[in-house]
């Protein structure tokens, strides 16, 4: 197996989204005058992960997601810091200026990019993604960038991998494409589905209860380099 082309996760892939995430709610609630506490921020998140599992089952739009969340969750603890739009606005501004990539991200990119084909695959929504992989200066490392709230399908959906992978020119086979990320749900299913070889990214060191296999699995996205050596 040579692989040619690898497919990036950008969210706790590539990116540290939990920290920033984390971050963003706790300044965007002091924005408002409010202090967001350990507790409010676990709320947020078991709503949030609900809202986002209801996207990705192309249950709610991208447009709604933005505001549901913040509607349901202010609903939960009885309290609007601001309306659920405003709220919805200032944390996606914040989520931009918190963002950082993980430790020698850029640095394996530098040595991956002469030799591979490199493209980003997020679920993201548009005025973030974007803008923080420009301020993070990591746009210039990809072939092509695919948010899913620009095309109106989100991974695991095929339609969103047949958007990606004709995001080239002159694509490789579909075995030689490398997808490379922390969920097992969108990313890998989604790659399994499409043909793509799969790289499931598992920090947690948990072990893998679902039926989703992923090809290779790795604890540390800087393995990656040594990963494509061993498959050449």
């Amino acid at each position: 197996m040579h692989i040619k082309w690898l497919m990036f996760d950008a969210d706790n892939t590539l990116i540290d989204f939990t920290n920033a995430s984390k971050l963003s709610f706790q300044q965007t609630f002091e924005d408002y005058g409010h202090t967001a506490t350990p507790e409010l921020y676990a709320t947020y998140k078991v709503i949030n992960h609900g809202v986002w599992t209801a996207f990705e089952q192309g249950k709610i739009t991208a447009e709604r997601l933005r505001i549901k969340r913040f509607e349901d969750f202010f609903a939960a603890i009885n309290l609007s810091p601001t309306s659920p739009e405003s709220f919805s606005k200032g944390y996606l501004e914040n989520l931009i200026s918190k963002s950082e990539s993980y430790d020698g991200v850029k640095e394996m990119l530098v040595g991956l990019k002469p030799d591979y084909s490199m493209s980003i695959i997020t679920n993201g929504l548009k005025e973030v993604q974007r803008p923080r992989l420009r301020k993070l200066d990591m746009t210039h490392y990809f072939d092509s960038i695919i948010v899913s709230d620009e095309i109106g399908f989100a991974k695991p959906d095929e339609r969103y991998f047949e958007v990606a992978f004709n995001s080239i020119d002159n694509p490789p086979v579909r075995g030689n494409t490398l997808v490379i990320g922390d969920n097992l749900k969108s990313d890998i299913l989604g790659g399994i589905r499409y043909g793509l070889k799969t790289c499931w990214l598992n920090t947690s060191g948990k072990a893998n209860d679902t039926d989703i296999q992923p090809d290779f699995e790795i604890r540390d996205v800087l393995e990656v380099p040594g990963l494509l050596e061993k498959l050449k």
